[in-house]
């Protein structure tokens, strides 16, 4: 059986989840929550992925990936971390899809 996939793709505002299996993409915005709740949710909202590919500018996929390792949920997760300069969600599902059909 093959482990779910997940793409993600984050900044300090917003992250975009696209679930590879049925091609779904779930929304979480940051600016109600403080950092850390914002991860919190974001790493809720992933699921139980057995690959996850995080992407996004600047410094969040690794404080991201940081708060995944301190956490009991993270066992099993293979993570993989790429930039990306997409700004807009229909560039950022696009290139998360290709990326998740390409693996």
């Amino acid at each position: 059986m093959a482990s779910a996939r997940v793409g993600l793709w984050i900044d300090h505002t917003r992250a975009v989840i696209v679930f590879a299996k049925s091609l779904t993409a779930h929304l979480v915005e940051s600016r109600l929550h403080s950092p850390s709740r914002y991860y919190d949710i974001v790493i809720n909202a992933l699921g139980s992925p057995g690959h996850l590919l995080i992407m996004g500018p600047g410094d969040t996929k690794a404080e991201l990936q940081e708060r995944i390792e301190h956490t009991a949920r993270r066992s099993g997760w293979v993570v993989a971390i790429e930039p990306s300069t997409s700004t807009n969600n229909r560039d950022i599902l696009a290139e998360l899809a290709e990326r998740l059909h390409a693996q």
